[in-house]
This record gives structure tokens, sequence and C-alpha cells, in this order.
């Protein structure tokens, strides 16, 4: 048999080159590391931005705003100045109707605002009798200076909120 040719001897694998130590705090990677944390500032700064700023709500509609008005009305009470109470619930009703149906109910007297609902046809028959007694009521307290009691509080608070809400308004005089 004859002999193998020879091989050749392979040669011995040595690795390519020493392991790179990759120096993460060199000078070349400076700038990342600057890019990174202003990065990282930023995402701070506007998640506080987020939580922290306030929360804006809508401005409260006439109704809402005259209801609360006349809820603080009630919180008063009976002991409160008749005269005080005549001229803060009229001005919260008049307000409401102002602001909601666009009638310039707070710089006219009551006959003048009377006189100019009478042809409007945002109000029904019924709620233009409440007004009429409402604001006759009303100027009782504020220019006749009489004295209420808890009843006649209630009953003009009532007939207010009736108003404001749109509900079914009749005049005290008609519910007996």
């Amino acid at each position: 048999m004859m002999p193998a040719p020879p091989q050749p001897t392979p040669a011995p694998i040595h690795d390519i080159a020493d392991g790179i130590m990759v120096r993460l705090l060199s000078p070349a990677w400076l700038p990342f590391w600057m890019a990174a944390a202003l990065a990282l500032l930023a995402l701070i700064g506007l998640v506080f931005w987020l939580t922290r700023r306030k929360r804006t709500s809508p401005p409260p509609t006439p109704r809402q705003s005259a209801l609360a008005a006349l809820e603080q009305l009630r919180r008063e009470g009976p002991e409160a100045d008749p005269y005080s109470f005549g001229v803060k619930i009229s001005d919260a009703l008049r307000a409401y109707i102002r602001d909601q149906h666009g009638l310039d109910a707070v710089t006219r007297t009551s006959v003048e605002f009377l006189e100019a609902l009478r042809e409007n046809r945002a109000f029904t028959i019924n709620e233009k009798e409440a007004l009429s007694e409402f604001l006759e009521s009303v100027d009782l307290l504020k220019y006749a200076r009489l004295s209420a009691a808890a009843a006649d509080i209630e009953s003009l608070l009532a007939i207010a909120e009736r108003l404001v809400r749109g509900q079914n308004a009749m005049p005290a005089s008609a519910a007996k």
C-alpha cells in the first residue's frame, strides 16, 4: 500500500484581533450621553407639565349659574334680610333670563320687562304669570321693605327654581 500523500499541516487558528474594549465614558461618547440626558430631562418635564397643569372646565351654563345662586340663597335661609334676599333672587333670575333667552331683564324695571315679555313666545302663559307674581313680590321686598315669612321666601325660591329649570311654572296664586 502506498503511503498516503503528505497532508499539509493546517495553520494554527488565531483570533483576528484582541477583543475591542468599548469605552462608554470616552470623550467620543460625550455627545451621545448629553443628548440622552437632555431627552430624559425633556421627557420628565413633559410628564410633570401634563400632570400639573390645571384642567380647564367649560364655564357654567346660565341655568347652572342661576341654580347655584338659588341654592346659595336657600342655604342662607329665612334668617336672611328680606331686602338683601329680594335683591339677590331678583338678580339671579334676571341674569338667567338675560343669558339664556337674550332678553334685557337686568336693566329694565319690572313693568318694562313684563311689557317686553308680553309678546315673547319663549315663555308660556303660566311662566309669564309666575314671573309677574315673582317680580311683584320681590319689588315689595326691595322697595317697600316689607318683611317676609319663611313661607314667602320658600315660595319665591320655588317659583324662581321652576322658571330656571323650565318646569311648568305656576304662579303661587294659581297653585292654591
